[in-house]
């Protein structure tokens, strides 16, 4: 089970942004725990705060999770490396022969997306591609993939809040397209990514384009 520090940056992940009432709320503990919680992160450098104005009276304060605190998910890194190396024992001579690094790493990747849509499949199995994205969605949350999706004009966009792995993301693009060809896998259908955090954007997103008709546009699901 979490401890409630660990909520707190779970939540700062999934939100961007809060202040200790919102936290206090959502978590069902009190002001005084979260503020202390809120202090050892901010002493670990893990979390700041920055001071709002909203006209007359005292600002509210708000805050949010330095790089560093979005990079604390060694869950994400732990099971990204483990099928990484993995994918790389089940190579043999003849995959490497001849190979640059790079089209080695893109075989590796594509192991490890196929190993995690082999282990969910069974979960996502659906008639309609749009159940087939919501329970995609749901699956992958336990691997900090994904955190919801919704219908839109141009297909169902998938999104993240926070880059389980932004190191490893900014020096290679490997992990983002583990993370699309595994959506892609588990859906059946066309993935493409449009945004990542690592590049300023809000959210990691992709978009599954909707091949199928008579289906009724959403809300945003999580």
């Amino acid at each position: 089970m979490e401890s409630t520090k660990d909520q707190v940056l779970q939540l700062l992940r999934k939100r961007g942004e809060a202040t200790i009432v919102a936290l206090s709320e959502a978590l069902g503990v009190g002001q005084a725990t979260v503020r202390r919680h809120l202090d050892h992160l901010r002493v670990e450098g893990l979390a700041d705060v920055r001071a709002e104005r909203h006209g007359v009276g005292r600002p509210s304060y708000v805050f949010y999770l330095t790089e560093d605190g979005e990079e604390r998910s060694p869950a994400g890194y732990s099971r990204l490396f483990s099928r990484l190396y993995q994918g790389l024992s089940s190579l043999d001579e003849s995959d490497v022969r001849g190979r640059d690094g790079s089209q080695v790493l893109h075989s590796v990747l594509e192991l490890a997306a196929e190993q995690v849509a082999r282990q969910y499949e069974k979960e996502v199995e659906a008639g309609s591609l749009e159940s087939r994205v919501d329970k995609t969605s749901t699956v992958l949350q336990q691997e900090g993939i994904v955190d919801g999706w919704s219908k839109e004009a141009d297909g169902y966009h998938l999104t993240n809040t926070a880059c389980p792995y932004r190191m490893a993301a900014t020096a290679s693009h490997g992990p983002c397209e583990f993370d699309r060809r595994t959506i892609e896998l588990l859906v059946d259908a066309p993935v493409r990514q449009v945004s990542r955090v690592i590049d300023g954007e809000p959210t990691c997103e992709y978009v599954v384009a909707a091949r199928e008709e008579n289906q009724s546009a959403g809300e945003p699901h999580e």
